[in-house]
């Protein structure tokens, strides 16, 4: 084996328009050419999809904005095993991810090379605010990857790259208004001069979303440059920042400030030999204006990691990397109640190693061993196995791992909040988990994925109130074993020379954290009647659930999408989202504490133009 170097409701007659205008009366299909895959989130280097023995999902972030699915929110629904959504409201509110029955804190985000956030710091208003129109890769990693990224990889870790520039310098612009008050505009610019490329995006978004109290504006950049030193080193930078505000209901205006920076270096040293450096600073600002007080926090990160890369021979691939980071964390509130503030901060650094093993075509082993050091609890050991096995005449890969993780208790367990009694005695959450997985291939264009997973989490750490009418609690580790298990499925293809393509992806989850859907379905088809044409239709689905709160009945959501070359340089697209005007809630807190439901936005069309130079 060589190892690869505007408000309406009830728009139907909105959606036969759309269809109208889409429906071409030419039929013809191009052919589109079929590169190998190549994953790099598995062990944080480029390998063939084929040798991989993580379960991971490619998604192309330039596909789903062709489908006009431009949200994380939305995107990440199309890979199995996932479900992401807001609990706390419409578009800006503070996103959520769940993959393989976990919560947002058992998930990594892995931005350009550097980890974003902690137990202490999640990821909400990263996943809330982020596009995909500025994403050049974009990977879901499923099941525990602690021995490969650490703490808080349980569930798995999402693996995103801004997008690198290439071809002749050229740029676009994308602008697009519709419903709710909605509209928004985003230009790039692109290219390759010499031994440089570069890549630069900004954006603008608002919408006041289908409910009252619920406005949301956000500012966008990133950038990436990158160089070719000479035969051996190649440098790059990225940066990537948002600026927005989210009415948050009644209850608080909510202001995000974030940035990311990071610099990396890649040395050929030989043939045999590739090391990479990589570093970066992150720093989010958050500001709750609520009506009984203020609440904030701030939170900044700076990290520098190594990753080695050596082919022993032409069966062994050794892969080692060491980290270190740094991060500080401060909370203040002023309110009805208390005047609290805290300050904290954590190192941790480790070191980490991996061999692939390749000692036919057909098979791959691996195993992976990581340890690192937290100064606010400890040190963690966590491994990782994995094998698969490529039947080439019937198209069959098995796929299998067993591995270890972890999650640390955050600040506020540790310390107190406004709303929490510390708790200086909690230990960090520790997981097993295994999967099993067949990817069949059917026919030439057409695939099915089935993947049974568990995870096995001990020592859980769980919010408990207190009695009524105290509003504070207290974080607790639960005894015993909690348990998320289940199945994954994709099936995608196409027939017709491509011009019919097809996706789909089912979850279902036997158990779960935070009583999550047992179903949880996307499907999609395309059809390209002609070269400048595509339309298509879209569902989601999520049975009954609660996230934890008051039960929340099952729904379907449906959508049509389609865009139109109009010419060279001018494209039109246009969709329907929430097609039949679905009555469905978001979340549902719980009535006892006070809580009411929040609602999903019903039928929107959205249409829009974008200006290529």
């Amino acid at each position: 084996m060589s190892y690869p170097k505007l408000p309406q409701r009830g728009l139907s007659s909105c959606a036969l328009a759309l269809a109208a205008v889409l429906f071409p009366f030419a039929a013809s299909g191009e052919v589109e050419s079929e590169l190998t895959p190549l994953v790099v989130s598995a062990l944080r280097i480029e390998q063939a999809a084929a040798t991989v023995t993580s379960s991971v999902t490619l998604l192309d972030p330039q596909a789903l904005q062709d489908r006009g699915l431009l949200q994380f929110r939305d995107a990440l629904n199309e890979a199995p095993g996932v479900i992401a959504t807001s609990t706390g409201g419409q578009t800006g509110a503070l996103g959520a991810l769940f993959i393989r029955g976990t919560t947002s804190a058992y998930s990594q985000v892995v931005v350009d090379g550097m980890r974003l956030g902690d137990s202490s710091s999640q990821l909400g208003n990263f996943l809330g605010a982020s596009r995909v129109y500025d994403i050049g890769r974009l990977e879901i990693l499923r099941g525990p990857q602690g021995a490969i990224y650490g703490g808080e990889s349980i569930g798995g870790v999402l693996w995103m790259e801004t997008t690198r520039g290439s071809g002749t310098p050229h740029g676009s612009v994308t602008a697009e208004g519709g419903s709710f008050g909605s509209f928004s505009i985003n230009a790039m610019h692109q290219g390759e001069v010499g031994p440089l490329s570069y890549f630069l995006s900004g954006g603008y978004e608002e919408t006041a979303n289908d409910a009252p109290n619920q406005y949301f504006s956000q500012t966008q950049a990133a950038l990436r440059v990158e160089a070719k030193l000479n035969d051996v080193w190649s440098l790059g930078t990225t940066y990537r920042g948002f600026d927005n505000f989210y009415e948050n209901g009644t209850a608080s205006d909510d202001r995000v400030n974030e940035a990311l920076a990071t610099v990396h270096a890649t040395g050929v040293i030989s043939d045999r030999w590739t090391t990479r450096f990589n570093a970066g600073l992150q720093q989010e600002s958050y500001d709750s204006d609520y009506h009984t007080g203020n609440y904030g926090n701030d939170m900044q990160a700076a990290a520098i990691s190594t990753d080695q890369r050596i082919v022993i021979n032409e069966q062994l691939l050794l892969l080692a990397n060491a980290f270190f980071h740094h991060n500080t964390y401060q909370s203040s509130s002023v309110d009805a109640y208390s005047n609290s503030r805290s300050d904290n901060s954590c190192n941790r650094y480790g070191a980490g190693a991996a061999l692939e093993w390749t000692p036919t075509p057909e098979l791959t082993a691996s195993g992976a061993l990581r340890w690192e050091d937290y100064d606010t609890f400890g040190s963690e050991l966590t491994w990782r196995v994995g094998s698969a096995y490529n039947l080439t005449k019937t198209g069959t890969t098995f796929r299998g791992g067993l591995g270890t993780s972890f999650r640390t208790p955050t600040f506020l367990d540790l310390y107190g909040s406004t709303w929490g009694d510390p708790n200086p005695n909690l230990a960090a959450e520790r997981a097993l988990g295994w999967d099993l997985g067949i990817v069949q291939k059917l026919t030439e264009h057409h695939q099915v994925e089935l993947t049974w997973f568990r995870n096995q989490i001990q020592d859980q750490i769980k919010f408990i109130s207190y009695p009524f009418p105290s509003w504070m609690g207290q974080s607790l580790n639960i005894p015993g074993t909690t348990t998320t298990q289940g199945l994954e499925a994709a099936l995608n293809g196409s027939w017709l020379e491509r011009t019919l393509a097809y996706r789909v992806a089912w979850t279902l989850l036997d158990k779960s954290l935070a009583d999550q859907p047992r179903n949880a379905v996307t499907a999609s088809i395309d059809w390209k009647p002609s070269a400048p044409s595509m339309i298509g239709i879209g569902l989601s689905h999520l049975s009954e659930h609660s996230w934890g709160g008051d039960p929340i009945a099952g729904y379907t959501l449906a959508r049509i999408y389609g865009s139109y070359q109009l010419t060279d340089k001018i494209k039109l697209h246009a969709r329907v989202e929430n097609l039949f005007d679905e009555n469905y809630q978001l979340s549902n807190p719980s009535r006892a504490w006070g809580g009411t439901p929040i609602q999903g936005a019903g039928s929107g069309i959205y249409s829009g133009l974008t200006f290529d130079w």
